[in-house]
């Protein structure tokens, strides 16, 4: 029994060196407590080695029994003169004998045994080293347990707090250094701490800015550690840095770029935090989509379209100015906070969270003050609520698209809607219920569409710039506008006077955004007619057409085309001025008629080479003949189609004069006659089908050269088309100059009319001087 308490004794103290040994070690390099699991499994080892031993040295001991032949072996062992006789006699006692001289030995065997047994020293017998050695053993362990404890009370504490009650914290009580750990959130510099889980939420790709501080109570370490894992896929990435050391007791590092997982510890002095700093990367929140609900302003006459969303496509949108709209904003994460910031006011909503429950925060809308830094704070009546469907996926700002947005702003104290000015940009800021920002706002520039006034364009047609009194001004062209068109007229002046006068269009627009002018009418024109002015010759009238659009908010505005300007003359004076116009008409058609003589003259010379060019044989001269006669065609179709352009533009210009005499009403039917049927019709015919045949003649003769075949047939038949071409050129011209003659007479009858009036002037200015102005004596 003392054998086996003594070696309980030495067995624990031998466990708490171990045990203790392998603390302290493991704390040296780690600075953390060793984990509890361990420290459990070293408490049950030791409980099983000392039961263990208490039931194999000192129970079992005590209740074990010696059977008569261990005893004697024992002896025979210990006493090598009892030469077996004492094992033999315990092992043959009370065995029957079969014969008279084996019980005779047996007894005289088992005298002498009891003989030898009764002089032996029993003491002796025993050895007591081993229970020596494990009492000295044991005392020493245990006296250097008891003056360890004596010595070092906190270490033999902590070992009881580690083993014994199994304490998770049991070091901290004897460390110099306590750190606190807290995150440097962006935007702000806001500081945020870990949950009681150790974890933080951090926005994936954002920088993560670690701040470790020590307690006040505490010695500030020399330099602080970071260690961490990333959690990267698969693979596992361990890092270890030293924290830049701001102040006394205060470091910072940062971690770029994070998009991984990753756990940490902060190393400073003896401490470290036991439990890894988990970071948990998320995805910040954002806006996917934007959609804007209008209620446009109805003089745009766009009610159908107010069903409809506006999907804003990048970060502009083009809105009516005026226009009444929701922003609704969906964005890829459940929200707390939202901030819509721009350069006259801040609107702010959103809710405070409590634990798990969301408490509304106050709508405040901050404006700022015209010509100054300082703000004014307005509480909207609008719950918080209403800005955010039920899972608070989307976002709704109502807002006011005007041009009064800044009157309105200064003098805003309620509305269900914020005015908002025109080409202001938004920054939409963003807070999910995980305390994360938006790292960069989402961008918003709603430009206006401002109400532009009508756009007119306009033209004179059929009429010159001098004009009869009794004339008709068509006026041609089209009105158009952004928003429809709800009224045009004519505005005039009479030699440039100030007032202008107003006379309706024939035909009114009714909204529509591209109105022709004199829809109704023939020739889609509007008549302007100068009976009702009675103007005289000489006088000057300005003419334009004037349109108004439908804004009722903002107008309406006006806007006007061209002005024209026409000079009232005599009807003989203006036909003198159309004559003039003919003559140089007839001078151009003459050159034109020229042209085409001469080309006939060198088709003529060019048939001549064309006629020669099959009896040569020499292969040179046919090759420069076949050059020459190409360089023709080419310039004879290009002078032919040149020609033919010209006439065009004379044709068109003689059914501008018909127009002009009509207009002018200086027309007759007779003189009509001679300009349709004489002139015009021939034209016509000249520019539709004589001028075709040549360019096609042509075209043969370029293929004919082409192919090297009937050369000489297709310049034969060339010149036919080109003297059919000069007939009936001819017969025009015939009619020009005849008309040339009626004109002329005309022209003097006009210089005849003007000298007979400015006799008459000079007659009655004599006749004044001579009844008022009399001679003095």
């Amino acid at each position: 029994m003392l054998e086996g308490v003594a070696g309980f004794i030495a067995l624990a103290c031998l466990l708490f060196w171990l045990t203790y040994g392998i603390d302290w070690v493991h704390y040296q390099f780690r600075k953390l407590e060793l984990p509890a699991s361990f420290r459990v499994t070293c408490t049950i080892l030791m409980t099983v080695l000392l039961v263990g031993l208490t039931l194999s040295w000192i129970l079992s001991r005590l209740f074990r029994s010696f059977k008569n032949t261990d005893l004697a072996l024992a002896l025979e062992r210990r006493n090598p003169r009892l030469r077996d006789r004492l094992i033999t006699a315990v092992e043959l006692s009370g065995k029957p004998t079969t014969t008279p001289l084996q019980q005779a030995m047996l007894e005289r065997t088992s005298k002498q045994a009891a003989e030898e047994v009764a002089a032996l020293d029993l003491q002796s017998t025993f050895n007591p080293i081993p229970l020596r050695r494990m009492a000295i053993a044991a005392g020493v362990l245990l006296s250097s347990v008891l003056m360890f404890g004596i010595a070092n009370a906190q270490g033999m504490e902590r070992w009881f707090d580690a083993y014994i009650l199994g304490k998770s914290d049991y070091w901290d009580p004897f460390r110099k250094n306590a750190m606190h750990v807290q995150v440097i959130a962006q935007p702000g510099d806001r500081i945020r701490e870990f949950d009681a889980e150790h974890i933080y939420k951090h926005p994936r790709g954002a920088d993560l800015q670690l701040l470790a501080i020590s307690s006040q109570d505490a010695t500030p370490p020399d330099e602080s550690v970071l260690q961490f894992i990333s959690f990267g896929g698969s693979a596992r990435q361990r890092g270890r840095v030293t924290m830049s050391r701001i102040n006394e007791g205060e470091f910072r590092h940062t971690i770029t770029r994070v998009v991984d997982d990753h756990h940490l510890w902060i190393t400073g002095g003896d401490y470290v935090n036991r439990l890894p700093l988990r970071i948990q990367v998320v995805d910040p929140p954002q806006i996917d989509s934007i959609h804007l609900k209008c209620n446009y302003p109805e003089y745009l006459g766009r009610d159908s379209e107010e069903d409809r969303l506006v999907p804003v496509v990048g970060v502009t949108v083009d809105l009516p100015m005026e226009t009444e709209f929701d922003l609704l904003a969906k964005t890829n994460k459940p929200l707390v906070r939202v901030q819509v910031r721009c350069n006259q006011f801040q609107l702010s909503f959103g809710f405070e969270q409590k634990g798990d429950a969301l408490t509304a925060l106050p709508t405040r809308l901050s404006i700022k003050k015209e010509d100054s830094l300082e703000t004014r704070v307005v509480e909207l009546d609008i719950p918080a609520a209403d800005f955010f469907n039920a899972d608070r996926t989307e976002l709704k700002v109502p807002l006011h698209l005007t041009v009064a947005a800044t009157t309105e702003l200064q003098a805003f104290k309620q509305g269900a809607r914020i005015p908002l000015a025109p080409e202001t940009g938004l920054q939409i800021y963003l807070e999910d219920q995980d305390q994360i920002y938006s790292p960069e706002p989402s961008l918003l520039t709603i430009n206006s569409i401002l109400d532009q006034p009508p756009v007119v364009d306009t033209r004179r047609t059929g009429i010159g710039t001098v004009i009869t009194r009794m004339a008709n001004i068509p006026i041609e062209g089209r009105i158009t506008d952004d928003y429809g068109v709800s009224k045009a007229w004519f505005g005039y002046r009479v030699d440039g006077t100030p007032d202008e006068q107003t006379r309706p269009l024939f035909k009114q627009p009714a909204g529509q955004s591209e109105f022709v002018l004199g829809q109704a009418t023939e020739n889609s024109r509007e008549l302007f007619n100068m009976i009702p002015l009675k103007l005289e010759e000489g006088q000057t009238l300005t003419l334009g057409v004037y349109a108004q659009d439908g804004d009722v908010i903002n107008g309406p505005h006006q806007s006007h085309g061209e002005l024209f300007t026409f000079k009232v003359v005599s009807k003989e004076d203006l036909l003198g001025r159309l004559y003039d116009r003919e003559v140089n008409l007839r001078l151009r058609f003459e050159q034109i008629r020229s042209e085409i003589d001469d080309l006939k003259t060198r088709l003529t010379e060019q048939l001549k080479i064309a006629t020669t060019s099959p009896e040569m044989t020499d292969a040179d001269e046919i090759k420069k003949n076949q050059l020459i006669l190409s360089s023709f065609v080419e310039r004879s179709l290009h002078q032919i189609r040149k020609n033919h352009t010209e006439s065009r533009s004379i044709e068109v210009s003689f059914r501008d004069l018909r127009e002009e005499m009509i207009n002018n009403r200086i027309d007759s039917k007779e003189l009509l006659d001679r300009v349709d049927n004489g002139i015009i019709a021939p034209l016509k015919t000249l520019n539709e089908e004589t001028f075709l045949e040549p360019d096609r003649k042509f075209g043969v003769m370029r293929l004919s050269l082409e192919r090297n075949s009937g050369i000489e047939v297709a310049f034969t038949d060339a010149v036919p088309s080109i003297d059919e071409l000069l007939r009936q050129m001819d017969k025009i011209l015939n009619e020009m100059r005849s008309r040339g003659t009626f004109n002329d007479l005309i022209q003097n009858l006009q210089e005849l009319i003007e000298k007979q009036k400015k006799v008459l002037e000079d007659t009655e200015d004599q006749r004044i001087k001579e009844n008022f102005f009399l001679p003095v004596n």
